[in-house]
């Protein structure tokens, strides 16, 4: 425990549910206590309005402040998070709330104790049998400790909305979207339309991005502009990336696959930027950008760059873009406008297979150079150069 003195204050400012202000005394702007010295004031979490401002100091305290807060705020509140914040525990976040930091140098999160996650919405804590309503997490970092198997961010709400967040060294994954509760259930309804954007999640155990679903719950989704980048596992690991758009991501020095996203269907994965994916696995077989395919809606893979350039060891094989099977009797994949540099002779630029069904494919102006083969297929597998 550390003896320095801190403060945890709460600032509470009114504003109104319809997003207007409450007009100040002479002013058109809400009002704010002041801010007194903050050596003389103990930790303290009040919330009688819609806005509450935690400021940590770095100090053991903090985790508790932090849920006090939480806990005491009604649905419609912002909590605004300073400092760095020593967390001896995980945070429970409730929904309908936005949960934001001053930015992610100026609020930190720092896990300093061991803990199943860093912060999780209460409907997955809870074991809810359905999803959570919305939450917003925005502009702080999440700062795991890299010990045990500890999860950065776990969401089970629908529309949640993560941006702009840095997660690092997290034991386990850094960002996880589910629909399984902590005691082995799954949620009896959809949890869609979340989005995560403009994240830097590194040094992750296992997965930077995760999401988890036995049943098809967790689908339309949006995964936009993130940096994942040296992950023990996947830096995309997805069981459902059905409706999904995964786009504009830069993954890099992941330790396996880049992108296995599964349950292709009506999803997008464009304009990923991949670097050096499992370039240091010297044995098994490894992908790019992979999963398995849908019967029905079709889905696109396109504009994707992706090289290692690092180069490959030993006798692993790495497929720069795979389909590994279709889950029904017709799937339909869209192959287009990628650019592939391989780095040695056992590399596959693209590989499909249909297992036991059918895989209809769109394969048209794709760059491919120094692998040592092009194209191949396996099963059911009909080509078309597309309308």
């Amino acid at each position: 425990m550390r003896a320095r003195r801190f403060t945890a204050l709460l600032v509470v400012i009114s504003v109104a549910a319809a997003g207007c202000s409450v007009p100040g005394p002479g002013t058109g702007s809400p009002t704010a206590s002041s801010v007194p010295s903050p050596h003389r004031h103990p930790p303290s979490a009040t919330s009688k309005a819609y806005v509450t401002q935690v400021n940590c100091g770095d100090t053991a305290a903090d985790g508790a402040t932090l849920q006090h807060a939480i806990d005491s705020s009604p649905d419609g509140s912002v909590i605004q998070i300073g400092g760095t914040c020593l967390l001896d525990r995980g945070i429970v976040l409730l929904p309908n709330r936005t949960y934001t930091g001053a930015s992610r140098t100026g609020t930190v999160l720092r896990q300093d104790a061991a803990m199943p996650y860093v912060l999780a919405s209460s409907a997955y804590v809870d074991n809810s049998s359905t999803t959570g309503s919305p939450l917003t997490i925005q502009r702080l970092t999440v700062a795991c400790s890299g010990r045990g198997n500890t999860d950065g961010i776990i969401i089970m709400n629908w529309q949640a909305d993560v941006q702009e967040v840095d997660v690092s060294n997290c034991g386990g994954s850094g960002i996880v979207n589910t629909s399984q509760t902590p005691n082995g259930a799954t949620i009896g309804n959809t949890s869609v339309n979340s989005r995560f954007e403009d994240n830097f999640i590194t040094g992750s155990g296992a997965s930077g991005f995760r999401v988890i679903d036995h049943g098809n719950s967790v689908t339309d989704g949006f995964l936009l502009d993130n940096r994942i980048s040296d992950s023990g596992g996947d830096a995309v690991l997805m069981d459902n990336a059905a409706g999904w758009n995964i786009s504009g991501n830069h993954l890099y020095n992941d330790k396996s696959d880049a992108i296995m996203a599964n349950r292709l269907y009506g999803t997008t994965i464009s304009g990923n930027y991949i670097e050096d994916f499992a370039s240091r696995r010297t044995a098994g077989q490894w992908y790019g950008i992979a999963g398995t395919v849908q019967g029905g809606n079709g889905s696109t893979i396109d504009g994707n760059r992706i090289f290692n350039d690092l180069g490959e060891t030993g006798d692993a094989t790495h497929i720069y873009i795979g389909i590994t099977s279709v889950n029904g009797p017709t799937g339909n994949i869209a192959i287009y406008g990628n650019a592939i540099r391989g780095a040695g002779p056992r590399d596959v630029a693209l590989s499909f297979s249909a297992g036991p069904g059918s895989l209809a494919v769109a394969v048209a102006g794709n760059v491919i150079t120094q692998v040592g083969t092009t194209q191949r297929h396996f099963g059911a597998v009909h080509f078309s150069p597309g309308g």
